[in-house]
Protein backbone atom coordinates (compact mmCIF):
# COMPACT_ATOMS: atom_id res chain seq x y z
CA UNK A 1 0.00 0.00 0.00
CA UNK A 2 1.04 3.31 -0.75
CA UNK A 3 -0.23 6.93 0.08
CA UNK A 4 0.39 9.78 -2.20
CA UNK A 5 -0.20 13.25 -2.07
CA UNK A 6 -1.61 15.18 -4.65
CA UNK A 7 -3.23 18.61 -6.37
CA UNK A 8 -6.43 18.61 -8.18
CA UNK A 9 -7.43 21.47 -10.52
CA UNK A 10 -11.18 21.48 -11.76
CA UNK A 11 -12.13 23.95 -14.38
CA UNK A 12 -15.44 26.32 -14.02
CA UNK A 13 -17.28 23.49 -16.30
CA UNK A 14 -15.83 20.51 -13.48
CA UNK A 15 -16.87 22.33 -10.22
CA UNK A 16 -20.18 21.05 -9.49
CA UNK A 17 -19.43 17.43 -10.83
CA UNK A 18 -19.34 15.46 -8.39
CA UNK A 19 -16.19 13.83 -8.96
CA UNK A 20 -14.73 13.25 -5.89
CA UNK A 21 -17.98 11.05 -4.58
CA UNK A 22 -17.70 8.63 -8.10
CA UNK A 23 -14.04 8.09 -6.76
CA UNK A 24 -14.78 6.82 -3.93
CA UNK A 25 -17.47 4.69 -5.08
CA UNK A 26 -15.70 3.24 -8.38
CA UNK A 27 -12.11 2.88 -6.66
CA UNK A 28 -10.89 0.80 -3.62
CA UNK A 29 -8.91 3.58 -2.13
CA UNK A 30 -9.13 6.01 0.94
CA UNK A 31 -9.18 10.04 -0.17
CA UNK A 32 -8.71 12.32 2.25
CA UNK A 33 -9.37 16.17 1.66
CA UNK A 34 -6.62 17.83 3.18
CA UNK A 35 -6.93 21.26 1.43
CA UNK A 36 -9.36 22.98 -0.94
CA UNK A 37 -10.21 26.76 -2.12
CA UNK A 38 -13.80 26.20 -4.50
CA UNK A 39 -15.16 29.28 -5.81
CA UNK A 40 -17.59 29.32 -9.34
CA UNK A 41 -14.61 29.55 -11.32
CA UNK A 42 -12.34 26.88 -10.54
CA UNK A 43 -11.88 24.55 -7.74
CA UNK A 44 -8.41 23.60 -6.05
CA UNK A 45 -7.54 20.57 -3.76
CA UNK A 46 -5.23 18.99 -2.17
CA UNK A 47 -5.56 15.14 -1.66
CA UNK A 48 -3.85 12.03 -0.06
CA UNK A 49 -4.95 8.76 -2.16
CA UNK A 50 -4.20 5.97 -0.48
CA UNK A 51 -4.48 2.76 -1.41
CA UNK A 52 -2.19 -0.30 -3.71
CA UNK A 53 -0.18 1.33 -6.65
CA UNK A 54 -2.45 -0.22 -9.70
CA UNK A 55 -5.43 1.43 -7.79
CA UNK A 56 -3.80 5.12 -7.29
CA UNK A 57 -2.67 4.67 -11.04
CA UNK A 58 -6.38 4.06 -11.91
CA UNK A 59 -7.44 7.06 -9.91
CA UNK A 60 -5.04 9.33 -11.92
CA UNK A 61 -6.34 8.38 -14.71
CA UNK A 62 -9.93 8.65 -13.95
CA UNK A 63 -9.27 12.24 -13.19
CA UNK A 64 -7.56 13.13 -16.17
CA UNK A 65 -9.67 11.88 -18.24
CA UNK A 66 -12.30 13.83 -16.64
CA UNK A 67 -10.52 16.59 -17.46
CA UNK A 68 -9.19 17.18 -13.95
CA UNK A 69 -5.21 18.45 -13.81
CA UNK A 70 -3.54 16.29 -11.55
CA UNK A 71 -0.57 17.43 -10.46
CA UNK A 72 2.05 15.20 -7.82
CA UNK A 73 2.97 17.23 -5.11
CA UNK A 74 7.24 16.48 -4.49
CA UNK A 75 8.42 14.18 -1.19
CA UNK A 76 4.68 13.02 -0.72
CA UNK A 77 4.59 9.58 -1.43
CA UNK A 78 4.23 7.12 1.20
CA UNK A 79 4.72 3.52 1.34
CA UNK A 80 3.77 0.99 3.96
Amino acid sequence: MQKIRVQLIYKEDLVKEPIICMVCKKFDIVLNIRKATVTKDTGVLVVEIDGEEEEIERVIDFLKEKGIDVQPLEGHIFRE
